[in-house]
Order: structure tokens, then C-alpha cells, then sequence
């Protein structure tokens, strides 16, 4: 196959994984619109689209990192959060793609097994995803899928060894392939349609991120029978006192938060969140009247500013740059120093992140914006200030 080619099938291949669930967010939106008052319609619908969302997401974050892979640019950001919480939130949305698909999920979790964990959160949710959603993919009606997640012991560092196992019952890998495809844009198969139609990412994506935990994705496999893939990481399980839950979501309640975005729709989703926290909330639609406004508030009027990075005139990094500047003596001054300033961006390579920290931000949030990202980062930071 000449360049040309290649790089026409794997074009193809992208175009047909993000227009299939795009299409169906279309048609799912037009069934929506044409019927809004079946309020039990329209919620299940909405499972739907947020399913078929999901599928895009993670496809893009594969493209991304596929590239950032390729230039060693990806890093891990290592945080403390809930891993049961993020597994049962993952069984939730594949649980329902394979009943879609007339499969059968099955997720188990032997006790004991750690509430929390200081991991990439973002990079493992990652991999599961990827890893989850070939199980659907490559699965056949009346199909079955098994994902287990255990601690199977401790190294003598004190770091636990959790071992996550995906199997499915699907159409299984030749023998042949079964070397080639972590490689980038592999496929299973040239002429098995459902085969080709994955677009030959998120196995390299997966197993790169998994080799930069210090482990490798392991694969079993019988053409016609399924597939098995499972991995082995070692990970710190903190403290009670770095696990303490936020009480409640009381946290943020009577805040004072700036919003500097000019996306009209992403402004009134992220408002209307912080209000649900108990916020008050500004909104302005570029880094200029950021600043102004900063600039014209009382000492600690704000307890948070929420900057976009691309925006007209002068951008979410120098509007934070500029805002640290006015930092000197005097209580407004220190404020200008010490305000938690959090870049809400869909700029989500490492590279974009190292940015907003040089400027100054105190944390970076990756569009779209998830409702208990968004808040635990806010009111940590506003709780530290």
C-alpha cells in the first residue's frame, strides 16, 4: 500500500469512527425535538447521546495522544481520587452499550480492593475505556463481556498491584495479528468490515500509557472465541487524611467566581454547575474585561477565576499573566498573587498544560468539562487560598 493510500484509508477509517456516533447524536437531538414533552423519552435518549458522546471523546484524546506519543511529549499527572467511584462509572456507561448491543456485562471487584489511589486518573480511564469499548465493538449478539478489577498483593516498596482484566466472547484475533496490534493504526483484519472499522488507535494509545506506568497490556486470543486482555500496575494507596471526602459539595457555597469564556454555550453550562454548588457567578467573554474587572473589584471579592485559553484579543494565558502582574504590597495586591486561577480550555495536550502553568494558573481543566472535575479542583484550591 503506497503513502497515498495509507493515508487515505486511515482518514476513511477516522471519518467513519466519528461520524457513526455523530450521526446518531443528530438523529437521538431530532427524536428529542420532535416529542419533548415524553419526559421518560427524553431522559432515555439522553443516555443515548451522552453514550454516543463518549465515543467521540475518547477518540479524540486518542488522536491527540497518538500524536503526542509519537513526539514523547505525554507525561503522567498523578492525583489522589476515588478508583471505585471512576470504575462504577465506567461499568455504568459500557453496561449500557452492550445491552444495546444485546450483550451481556459483567463487572466484578473481589474485596479487598482500595477506595482510593494516587494515579493518572485521566490516563486510566483512558486505557479502561479503549480497552472496554473493543470488548463492545468486537463482541457478536448475544455476546458477553467480563471486566474485573482486583488487588492481587503488595510489593515490598508498600505499593499495591491491581490488575485489571477485560474478556469478551467477540470475533477474537488471527494468531497472525496478534504481534501487530499495539502498533499504530493496525487492524485486525483487510477485509472483515466490523474488523477494520475501529480506527487503529486506541490499542497503541493503551498500551503506551500502560508501558509509562511501568507495565505492558497482555493479550489472549482464539480466532472465532474472544479475546482476553488484561495489565498489572503498582500504585501508592494514600492515607486517610489525603482522601478526607469534600463534605457534601458545601464547599464552593457563597463563592464568588469570574468566568472568562467566549463560547456562549460553554459560559452557561459552566455557570449554571457553579451555581448548582452554591456560587455566584460573573461572566465576561474575553481576557480584557477579565482584567478590568479584577482590577475594579474589592480586595477578595473573587475567590476563583475560571479563564478559556483561546479567546479574541488577548488569551486565557496572558490574561492570567497579567493579573499576577498587578501582585505587590497591600492586600489587593497579595489577592492578585494568591487568587486560584484555573485554565478551562480545550487546549488538553501536556504541552497546553505546562503553558497555563508557566503563566501563572494554578490548575488546568480539560473541555468538556466534568461536573466533579470541575469541582473538586475548585474547591481545593479555593479552600488552600
Amino acid at each position: 500500500m503506497n503513502i497515498m493510500n495509507q493515508n487515505y484509508d486511515i482518514l476513511s477509517r477516522l471519518s467513519h469512527e466519528i461520524r457513526t456516533p455523530l450521526n446518531s447524536i443528530i438523529g437521538l437531538n431530532r427524536l428529542i425535538l420532535e416529542k419533548p414533552e415524553d419526559a421518560e423519552n427524553v431522559k432515555k435518549i439522553s443516555t443515548q447521546i451522552d453514550l454516543a458522546s463518549s465515543f467521540i471523546l475518547n477518540l479524540v484524546n486518542n488522536i491527540i495522544d497518538a500524536g503526542e506519543l509519537d513526539s514523547k511529549n505525554m507525561t503522567l499527572n498523578p492525583s489522589v481520587f476515588s478508583l471505585k467511584q471512576l470504575i462504577e462509572s465506567l461499568c455504568i456507561t459500557y453496561k449500557t452499550a452492550a445491552e444495546n448491543e444485546n450483550i451481556t456485562f459483567q463487572a466484578t471487584i473481589p474485596e479487598p480492593f482500595p477506595e482510593f489511589v494516587s494515579l493518572d486518573k485521566f490516563r486510566l480511564s483512558q486505557v479502561l475505556s479503549n480497552l472496554l469499548s473493543n470488548a463492545v465493538r468486537f463482541n457478536k449478539k448475544g455476546g458477553r463481556i467480563d471486566f474485573i478489577a482486583e488487588d492481587v498483593g503488595t510489593t515490598a516498596g508498600g505499593l499495591h498491584t491491581l490488575r485489571f482484566t477485560v474478556a469478551d466472547s467477540g470475533i477474537g484475533i488471527p494468531e497472525e495479528k496478534l504481534s501487530n496490534i499495539f502498533k499504530l493504526f493496525s487492524s485486525v483484519s483487510e477485509t472483515d468490515d466490523k474488523a477494520v472499522s475501529g480506527a487503529g488507535m486506541g490499542l497503541f494509545v493503551s498500551d503506551s500509557i500502560v508501558r509509562m506506568m511501568g507495565s505492558k497490556i497482555n493479550v489472549r486470543s482464539v480466532e472465532g472465541t474472544g479475546s482476553t486482555f488484561w495489565f498489572e500496575i503498582n500504585v501508592p494507596v494514600p492515607g486517610t487524611e489525603e482522601t478526607k471526602p469534600l463534605d457534601g459539595r458545601e464547599e464552593l457555597r457563597g463563592t464568588t467566581i469570574l468566568i472568562a469564556d467566549d463560547n456562549n454555550i460553554n459560559c452557561s453550562i459552566v455557570k449554571h454547575l457553579l451555581e448548582s454548588f452554591g456560587c455566584t457567578v460573573e461572566v465576561t467573554t474575553n481576557g480584557e474585561d477579565a482584567v478590568a474587572l479584577f482590577s475594579a473589584s474589592e480586595p477578595h471579592h473573587y475567590d476563583a477565576i475560571l479563564l478559556d485559553i483561546r479567546m479574541p484579543g488577548i488569551d486565557g494565558l496572558e490574561t492570567c499573566r497579567r493579573i499576577r502582574a498587578l501582585g505587590g504590597e497591600g492586600s489587593f495586591s497579595i489577592d492578585a498573587l494568591e487568587i486560584p486561577i484555573i485554565a478551562m480550555t480545550a487546549n488538553v495536550m501536556d504541552s497546553d498544560r505546562q503553558k497555563s502553568f508557566e503563566a501563572g494558573m494554578n490548575a488546568h481543566i480539560n473541555k468538556p468539562i466534568d461536573p466533579d472535575t470541575l469541582y473538586t479542583v475548585l474547591a481545593s484550591h479555593v479552600a488552600r487560598n
